[in-house]
Order: structure tokens, then sequence, then C-alpha cells
């Protein structure tokens, strides 16, 4: 199984919330999803420095599932839209064990 991470600070300018409700789209449209979770952080920075404001975990059960999510147009619409939202992204990529 493949694990895709991707987690985001909102940008100035745009509301999480605006952020997750367009993001929760993909699990409607892109079947090739095997399970997703997604959330955005609660509550105040800490010692831990400021956190991220959200993450999408997506399962995949191929590299080519993930690559015909990533190609998708449904998804790179999603991506164009989210793009202004953001201010900084990062994006994991790995095998990980079926449960």
């Amino acid at each position: 199984m493949i694990r895709h991470v991707f987690i985001w600070q909102a940008a100035e300018t745009a509301e999480n919330s605006a952020i997750l409700d367009l993001l929760t789209q993909l699990s409607d449209k892109l079947t090739m999803i095997r399970s997703w979770e997604l959330g955005g952080h609660v509550g105040e920075p800490n010692e831990n420095g400021d956190p991220w404001d959200g993450v999408l975990i997506t399962d995949f059960d191929s590299w080519a599932d993930l690559e015909a999510y990533s190609s998708d147009p449904f998804h790179e619409e999603i991506v164009q839209q989210l793009l202004p939202m953001v201010r900084s992204r990062a994006v994991v990529d790995f095998v990980r064990e079926a449960e």
C-alpha cells in the first residue's frame, strides 16, 4: 500500500475551513483512493513551533494508483484552486504495510 501525506499552512488571506472543504471533494470523485483522512490542526502553537494547519492522508493500492490520482484532471483542478490558499505545503509518499 502507498501512503500519500499532504500538509499545509494556510495563506494569510485564506480560511483553513475553506481548504478543508475543497479537499473533501477529492474523496467523492477519485475512486482510486483506498482510504483517506482529513483534519485541521487543533490548539495553539507551543514550544514545538508553528504547527501546520492541516493534513490529508490518502492510501492507494499501488504507485500506479497514486500516479492516476496525481494526474487526474479533477485533482489538478482542486490543486489549482488550492495553491493561492496555502503559503507552505509538503508531501511525503511511502510504502506501508496493509492493515
